[in-house]
């Protein structure tokens, strides 16, 4: 609700007379403040702090990702949705696979009334590593566990900070 409160006034400072770089200005500030209401973020950017995803064969992108060397996962969020997967400093190595399995598994929650997920059928790979950056890409299969119902999370690819910035 106080989002919507703060999306709304943010609304209302937008001008009519230039709707494409004020769509973009809009777009910015809208993704500042779902920053400010997590704090310890980073907001994605191209080319920067980025995870995307299919969730059941729709496109998912996080507006911000925790930094992983505080939290140990890799975590995107996207209002108060989020993906999530193990993440260690040492396996950040070009061609390592994790398998997610019982002990080392991919979560998420989403808006669906239903909630949190559970994956332990899937796999994340590295697929670029430099000084700044680490990439790669990763799918599961995840599971409520009260309900039983799965979600398929597909041509995900993630991009963090080694550096921490």
């Amino acid at each position: 609700m106080k989002y919507l409160f703060i999306c709304a006034g943010l609304l209302a400072f937008t001008s009519c007379n230039s709707q494409q770089s004020d769509g973009k200005k809009l777009a910015e500030q809208i993704q500042a403040v779902q920053t400010a209401l997590r704090p310890g973020t980073f907001p994605t950017t191209e080319g920067g702090w980025t995870m995307t995803a299919k969730v059941n064969g729709k496109d998912w992108a996080a507006t911000s990702l925790y930094p992983p060397e505080e939290t140990s996962r890799i975590v995107g969020y996207y209002k108060d949705a989020y993906i999530g997967f193990p993440y260690d400093r040492r396996d950040m190595v070009t061609g390592k696979k994790i398998t997610f399995e019982e002990g080392h598994v991919a979560d998420m929650f989403i808006e669906d009334g239903i909630g949190t997920y559970i994956g332990r059928k899937g796999e994340m790979e590295v697929t670029k590593v430099n000084d700044k950056w680490a990439e790669g890409k990763f799918y599961f299969t995840a599971v409520n566990r009260n309900s039983g119902k799965t979600v398929e999370v597909t041509n995900g690819f993630f991009r963090i900070s080694l550096s921490g910035k």
